[in-house]
């Protein structure tokens, strides 16, 4: 059984995109949706919990909801790049020489349609450091031995933090020719929440560039949580202030 996971902010994209592609490629698909979470990381490990009592998994597929699948030849696919039994995890795009969250900047494998434009080149199967979280390809042995790591906040460093866990243990990652077509042009999302996560992907992994500039860095974070705390606490003050009875 190939089961699917999604993490969903929206219950129309989902029912406009993800959803209907499953049940083109799977008539009676085990789908697990986890609505309105704060941390993708979070969200997926609980679909991981479940995944691990379905009887007969040949893969658990975790997808965003603005990602549709070619429901032609989607699932043959995935049999066919997990029948390595080396092979823990597969995507449709990806790269090699990664050592941040900036995975494009490396060499770039695999292929994605935007709807910008295509990214990438649809070239085979390819060997890669790390894979794009729009999807995720998981084999039984990942399902059962890896986890999203939930110091991760938010949206961010999931992906490529669990390539690098299962390279870790001697698995291979791969991009192959899936035939996706993502919604939603790519990017940062929140800037500064990418930021954060890709410098706890750097400390975790020591591919850190620069102490320097790590030090810098956390002092500017250290001065912007003290700046928000004294906004906070003013606010407070604030309020206090104008609810407070005259006379008192």
């Amino acid at each position: 059984m190939i089961a699917y996971g999604i993490c969903s902010a929206s219950q129309t994209t989902l029912e406009a995109v993800a959803l209907p592609s499953i049940h083109r490629c799977q008539a009676n698909p085990h789908v697990e949706v986890v609505r309105d979470a704060t941390s993708i990381a979070e969200a997926y490990n609980h679909i991981l919990g479940i995944a691990r009592n379905l009887p007969h998994l040949d893969a658990m597929v975790l997808l965003h909801e603005d990602v549709e699948l070619d429901n032609s030849a989607f699932e043959r696919r995935v049999r066919r790049i997990l029948a390595e039994p080396d092979v823990a995890i597969a995507g449709a795009i990806g790269a090699r020489h990664v050592t941040s969250l900036a995975w494009w900047e490396g060499s770039i494998f695999g292929s994605v349609d935007e709807v910008r434009r295509r990214i990438g080149v649809p070239s085979g199967d390819h060997q890669v450091d790390v894979i794009d979280g729009l999807l995720m390809v998981l084999s039984p042995w990942a399902v059962a031995n890896l986890d999203f790591d939930e110091r991760y906040k938010g949206f961010h460093g999931y992906d490529a933090d669990l390539s690098f866990q299962a390279r870790r243990a001697g698995k291979r990652v791969m991009v192959t020719d899936f035939g996706v077509r993502h919604h939603t042009k790519g990017g940062y999302g929140d800037r500064r929440s990418w930021q954060r996560a890709n410098l706890a992907f750097q400390l975790k992994w020591g591919t850190v560039p620069a102490g320097v500039a790590v030090t810098r860095w956390l002092r500017a974070e250290t001065r912007m949580s003290a700046g928000s705390a004294r906004r906070r606490l003013s606010r407070r003050s604030t309020r206090l202030t104008e609810n407070r009875k005259p006379g008192l």
